[in-house]
């Protein structure tokens, strides 16, 4: 059965904290599958809809995955090679931290965008684009970038990047930081500079503009960012974010829950640069109407109109396996 949640959230706009009063609310369903768990799949972390196949990657895994609609393995492509655990974990002192994936277009091809946290210098400051085939693939150090990211993000002393998430929206592109080191942001980028970067054509983009996110808090720790999709039809990101115990960006914490809901397109176009989510994300519950204890880190869009989307998210639980649900997530 799937696990139905709803509640009260702030229509188009109204998620911009400067506008909130001034809007009518709308009601989000939630729909939840059961939890599927695939223990080949190590620490998944982005997740790619195709059609009715899925790609995913790990943040300590060397491999792209191609799974199918029950979330079994159907192929893997080798991205780089690493020093592996004995359980085929990569070695955490050298993981690249693969964290944020989407599909871009280069060359008149798709290809799959990969992008590291950033959360360690150099070793997590990797990105890739593999074409869809797997075929071709190109590797790019993502440390001017992602110094461009920091400085706009107005990091200081010990804070550090952890991007989480990656959104391709028409000719933009947004990069997702969670906050538990620095703060939650949202960097807006050209996507044409954002590949021209990518395939070595630029050192640095000149389209860049940051927002700070604000979301609900549980047990004191607020709620970090970890992935976004596109809504094409509802001119709206959709993001997930997860509550760990923890204040920095390179040790694991707590799982206290998870979050999903909607950013509208509209929202990064005005003068005010601060969205605060708190009263519009929505928590994933489970049959008791109890917070799920799952990590969700990315989330993908199979089918979708104008007022639904399914797909799926995928969980990291930080145990090495990962856990995933389908869901259905509609306007009422």
């Amino acid at each position: 059965m799937l696990n139905k949640i709803v509640v009260a959230m702030l229509a188009a706009g109204a998620m911009v904290q400067a506008n909130a009063k001034n809007m009518d609310q709308v009601s989000l369903d939630l729909e939840l599958g059961p939890s599927v768990l695939n223990t080949e799949l190590s620490s998944a972390s982005g997740l790619v809809a195709d059609g009715k196949a899925l790609y995913a990657v790990g943040d300590d895994s060397p491999w792209l995955f191609k799974l199918n609609k029950k979330f079994d393995i159907k192929k893997k492509h080798l991205i780089k090679d690493y020093p592996m655990t004995d359980d085929g974990r990569i070695v955490k002192a050298v993981k690249p931290d693969y964290e944020a994936m989407a599909m871009v277009e280069h060359d008149l091809k798709d290809w799959f965008l990969v992008l590291g946290s950033g959360s360690k210098a150099e070793v997590r400051e990797w990105g890739y684009l593999i074409s869809k085939n797997t075929k071709q693939q190109i590797e790019r150090s993502l440390a001017p970038l992602y110094a461009q990211l920091y400085q706009a993000g107005g990091f200081t002393g010990d804070q550090e990047l952890n991007i989480e998430g990656l959104a391709i929206a028409k000719d933009k592109a947004f990069i997702f930081n969670r906050g538990n080191s620095g703060g939650n942001l949202i960097f807006m980028l050209d996507k044409a500079e954002l590949v021209n970067y990518m395939v070595g054509e630029i050192n640095q983009v000149t389209e860049l503009k940051t927002f700070t996110v604000t979301l609900p808090t549980v047990a004191g720790f607020e709620a970090g960012l970890s992935g976004g999709e596109f809504w094409v039809e509802g001119k709206s990101l959709v993001y997930t974010a997860s509550v760990e115990a923890t204040g920095d960006a390179y040790n694991d914490g707590e799982i206290l829950g998870s979050f999903i809901g909607l950013i509208p397109l509209k929202s990064f176009k005005g003068a005010n640069q601060h969205i605060d989510l708190t009263s519009a994300a929505v928590p994933l519950l489970d049959k008791q109407g109890q917070p799920l204890i799952t990590k969700v880190e990315s989330i993908a869009i199979v089918e979708s109109d104008k007022e639904e989307i399914s797909g799926a998210l995928v969980s990291d639980n930080d145990d090495g396996t990962s856990e995933f649900f389908s869901f259905e997530l509609e306007l009422d």
